[in-house]
């Protein structure tokens, strides 16, 4: 994988960490008895380790970035370049995730027990 795709990938990870903390949050306020539960225990879980478990996964994402851009000085123009070509095989993937994604989304909506 290059430089520029593991970037990519890490801020995908990113992008979906945050979307998933922010999520929570809404869910949290709008239902002030929501709960979830420790997926090795399967015990409840505080509203604030489960702030903080998605806090440490962003972080770590943050550093990963970090390290693999060398705080920033590996990637100098990467993105900028006007030469830069884009990976359109990338772009496939991307796309085909998404499609995954909507089709088990609905193939679980359609699975429900009032169906």
């Amino acid at each position: 994988m290059n430089l520029a795709s593991e970037i990519n990938e890490l801020l995908d990870r990113l992008s979906e960490s945050h979307s998933h903390l922010n999520e929570i949050k809404n869910e949290y306020n709008r239902n002030p008895e929501f709960t979830l539960k420790d997926t090795k225990t399967g015990e409840p879980v505080t509203k604030d380790f489960v702030l903080s478990t998605a806090s440490g996964v962003i972080q770590e994402i943050k550093d990963d970035l970090n390290k693999t851009t060398d705080n920033g000085r590996r990637v100098r123009d990467i993105f900028t370049n006007d030469y830069y070509i884009n990976d359109m095989s990338q772009d496939k993937i991307i796309a085909n995730k998404i499609k995954a994604n909507k089709l088990a989304k609905e193939e679980s909506t359609q699975n429900k027990q009032e169906n």
